[in-house]
């Protein structure tokens, strides 16, 4: 009774308190200029202004993201240089109408880029040159991961590429996960093992440690030169050493198997690999690749050059981040060599043909449009931006050449083509495929400033931030994008753990990246602490090292602890790297000018300046304290105005403000002066509540709602103990009034300075230090005023949702047109909910309805080549009753329900699985 008379008084302090509630007044005018023959580039947020005179951010949609449109947007004649359009969009979150507060972009078109080429403007200072400091979570997860990584067997990473080369392995472990004996990925878990010693290196501050790392450095890069060596055969015929083109002629290579007794075959064939190949897996993957085999873990291949990019990683890393001259030599020359491999290869076995059908692009081996078209099987990790970056640490003219010229043959026309011109051609995609490839893009922009470059990858950010990120800046759903603007229904229909881990790696490297050119935009490092803070540091577990797979997003959702080593999948090995680098990206310099673009606990050497630059705060930071701690040097310092600092931002030079106001989502400067001991920066930045809303709404009993996460500051806040969306479902003022804001704990260490909130009696805590049975996404009904200036005949509530429902039927009409490439599972939902739709009569609230469950339907699709969580109940039941001596098919069983819940695996492997148990 009491409860019930509390929300009773709650509903009718809502009720009267109406007026007081806040409301947008106005959106920022929104004018781009497009050249003809693309599709704009829309911004995805703008400021707002409310009625009480406060503005914030807003996050956008737009009404143009079907692929059809977009396409006649992008023809030429369609919008020739000198038009003037309109596009429509919304502010989402806001009940103006059913979709939000309509808005409207001007577009001009134009025959000319609007800005030159882009240059490198700033760079991040070296790893090793930063370093976090402090007892907080931040060194905890680095001492956690540095421990760990010092504790796997260095032995083991090296047990297949012995096994691949003929070399003994008494004594090498035989390697688990993905680099096990029943995968055919090998070599990329100690691809990432390289990466990983290396960020361990340069964020360690223990002599001792650093000498542990060194000795493994050396073991594995004395054992990979070792097998690498035995491709060196001269051959008396050819009058030279065999080479990558000399492997599989075409005849043979139309006649190659990919069974398991053919990879056992291959791999006793070394000498014919060609001069510099390194794989754990035997050459003839990569070249089975050129006739278009499949991603089938059992009868083909699974993606052999994603290992050869980890490894390539790893070299490259060693050589960057190890100031042992030797060594760091010694990894760029097994490196370098491997890279003119692959040039060898591709540049005489392979070609680019886009015209004509598919089965006519297929007709001959090697053609790159197709080969990296490919689902999974062509996946290659970021091969062009690890031969772009060989490319810029060679010094030999013709090997520099080379080396970018093969960075280029990575070039997915397909995929690039359409982002050039800024068409979507994200949607239904494999994630992880995809993102490494538009940074390795963008690395080869550096060398050859073709503009093709900079430009898909800026699109392609650009998209990721409007139309696919979650609060907590990841990505995907089961390892695939889906189509954009449905992040809820994704979240709400589908397994609660989504948004691979791999992929907030990638973007985040790929923000790094385009940071470089335009270190002034906010954006950038403002997506950068989104992602780090939430799911990145949440990613690794707070007390024993377990890292994530997929991420827990959706309701009462757990983290998916596994992956303790970097081979024991694709997140394994990017988790190993994760917790070694926190700091990579919070410097950023020029040659007079120092970017903050992080609020870390660090300190910071500018070589270049002699000066050490220290940071003195809590993480995560309201207050920080910045001086000079060596050195004297003149120089301007920008610091980031985070774009949720809106109220009581301050920047003091030795105690004055420096600016009367200042703008979120920009950086402020203090102008170039000559920096000593004296100086002291303080930064203030109170964390305010604001929410972070999907853009597409959540169906429930009582209706629409929109859904949003909780943030505080630049933290994802959730809570446990909800069990269904109905718990989810809250009712607050505009004004967010109802929230209350808790300071953090005083406590150092792992889980020092917490933050918390309440909200209608619960508790809230930051994602990264939440674990089981939290829910991060609430169906909101917020109370507010319209503007009474609004026009609401300019818009129509009918036509918006019938034009929604519209363009899902013709995304549905497609996929039935080409039910192949679908898994039968889900393409029968998604049949059934067509043929319901098709047949309906319906009004705008069963437009609603019908758009709900088609959308769902449509983001529960797996492409054919996958495995569904229907054809999982056989391999569990016999997985119930195995008996516990069968052990070792026991644990296959699991990693491969494993692997095909979180969207990954194919038929194949159940099927291994089942009779592994029988």
């Amino acid at each position: 009774m009491k409860a019930r008379y509390l929300s009773i008084l709650f509903l009718l302090f809502l009720s009267f308190s109406a007026f007081a509630q806040k409301y947008i007044v106005s959106v920022e005018e929104i004018k781009v200029n497009s050249v003809d023959g693309t599709v704009p580039v829309l911004p995805y947020r703008a400021k707002v202004q409310y009625s009480d005179g406060s503005s914030e951010f807003r996050q956008l949609r737009w009404i143009n993201s079907s692929r059809e449109v977009e396409k006649l947007m992008a023809h030429p004649s369609f919008y020739p240089a000198g038009t003037n359009y309109t596009i429509r969009g919304f502010v989402i979150g806001d009940n103006h109408t059913e979709d939000g507060y309509p808005i409207q972009a001007e577009v001009r078109v134009v025959s000319a880029p609007a800005s030159g080429d882009m240059k490198i403007v700033a760079e991040p200072l070296p790893l090793k040159d930063v370093t976090i400091k402090g007892d907080n979570r931040l060194s905890s997860n680095r001492d956690i991961a540095i421990k760990q990584i010092l504790s796997w067997d260095v032995k083991q990473q090296l047990y297949n590429y012995r096994d691949t080369y003929g070399l003994s392995t008494d004594g090498y472990p035989k390697s688990d996960g993905w680099d096990s004996p029943q995968t055919k990925l090998k070599g990329h878990g100690t691809g990432h093992y390289m990466s990983a010693l290396a960020f361990a290196y340069s964020s360690c501050s223990d002599d001792s440690l650093k000498a542990e790392v060194l000795e493994r450095v050396e073991f594995l890069l004395n054992g990979l030169r070792e097998c690498q060596e035995r491709t060196f055969v001269y051959d008396d015929q050819l009058g030279r050493y065999r080479e990558a083109r000399d492997y599989a002629p075409e005849d043979q290579l139309r006649e190659m198997k990919g069974s398991w007794e053919d990879f056992d075959r291959y791999k006793q064939d070394y000498a014919h690999y060609g001069y510099g190949y390194l794989n754990a897996i035997p050459a003839a993957h990569c070249a089975l690749i050129e006739m278009y085999r499949p991603y089938n873990n059992t009868d083909w291949v699974w993606a052999p050059y994603y290992s050869v990019h980890k490894q390539l990683a790893g070299l490259i890393d060693i050589a960057v981040n190890i100031d042992d001259k030797e060594l760091a030599d010694k990894a760029f020359i097994i490196a370098k060599d491997m890279g003119l491999w692959v040039w060898n290869r591709l540049y005489y076995r392979t070609f680019v043909q886009q015209e004509g059908s598919r089965e006519a692009r297929r007709s001959r081996p090697g053609n790159r449009y197709e080969m990296w078209n490919m689902y999974i099987a062509g996946e290659v990790g970021g091969m062009e931006e690890s031969l772009s970056r060989l490319s810029e640490m060679a010094s030999n003219p013709d090997e520099k050449s080379k080396l970018l010229e093969a960075a280029r043959y990575f070039d997915s026309p397909a995929f690039f083509d359409p982002l050039s011109v800024n068409i979507d051609d994200i949607r239904t995609r494999h994630a992880n495929q995809h993102i490494p490839m538009i940074t390795g893009a963008l690395r080869s922009y550096r060398s050859d400033a073709d503009p093709y470059y900079f430009q898909l990858a800026s699109n392609f950010w650009q998209l990721i931030q409007g139309r696919y990120r979650y609060a907590a800046g990841g990505v995907g759903n089961g390892e695939m994008f889906r189509e954009p603007y449905s992040q809820i229904a994704n979240m709400a229909s589908y397994n609660p753990n989504i948004n691979e881990t791999c992929c907030a790696y990638n973007l985040a490297k790929l923000t790094k990246e385009l940071n470089c050119y335009n270190p002034d935009d906010a954006a950038y490092m403002d997506y950068y602490e989104r992602v780090l803070y939430n799911q990145i540091v949440g990613s690794l577990h707070p007390h024993k090292y377990m890292t994530t797979y997929q991420y827990a997003v959706g309701l009462n959702a757990s983290k998916p602890w596994g992956n303790r080593t970097p081979q024991s999948s694709c997140c394994g090995g990017t988790g190993s790297e994760n917790h070694v680098k926190y700091q990579e990206a919070a410097y950023f310099v020029s040659d007079d000018t120092m970017w903050i673009g992080l609020y870390l606990p660090t300190t910071a050497r500018w070589a270049d300046k002699g000066v050490v630059v220290e940071q003195d705060c809590r993480w995560p930071a309201e207050y920080v304290r910045i001086t000079i701690s060596e050195g004297r040097a003149r120089f301007a310092i920008k610091l980031r105005v985070p774009y949720w600092a809106t109220k009581g931002f301050d920047v003091k030079l030795n105690g004055k403000s420096v600016s009367s106001s200042y703008q979120p989502g920009t950086y402020v400067e203090i102008p170039s002066r000559r920096w000593s001991k004296r100086d002291v920066v303080e930064v203030t930045m109170p964390f305010g509540v604001h929410l972070d809303f999907g853009p597409d709404k959540m169906q429930t009993e009582s209706g629409a709602m929109w859904a949003a996460s909780f943030m505080y500051g630049p933290l994802v806040m959730g809570t446990e103990g909800i069990d269904s969306w109905q718990q989810a479902q809250m009712k607050l003022g505009s004004n967010l009034d109802e929230v209350q804001l808790c300071a953090a704990t005083t406590e150092e260490g792992t889980d020092g300075n917490l933050y918390s909130l309440k909200v209608e009696g619960r508790t809230f805590y930051p994602d990264y230090w939440l674990d089981r049975h939290a829910t991060r996404y609430f169906g909101v009904e917020l109370l507010s005023q319209t503007n009474p200036d609004f026009a609401a005949s300019e818009y129509s509530a009918d036509s918006e949702a019938r034009r929604r429902l519209e363009e899902l039927m013709q995304i549905a009409r497609m996929r039935i047109s080409d039910v192949d490439q679908w898994a039968p599972h889900g393409f029968a939902r998604m049949q059934a909910v067509y043929d319901n739709v098709a047949s309906a009569d319906f009004s705008v609230v069963d437009c609603a309805l019908l758009e709900a469950d088609l959308s769902k339907a449509l983001n529960s699709m797996r492409p054919s080549h996958l495995a569904e969580p229907e054809d999982l109940e056989e391999l569990k039941r016999l997985l119930l009753l195995a008996p516990a001596q069968l052990a070792r098919a026991r644990e296959y069983a699991e990693m491969v329900i494993s692997y095909v819940t979180d969207g990954s695996g194919t038929l194949d492997m159940i099927k291994r699985a089942e009779e592994g148990l029988r």
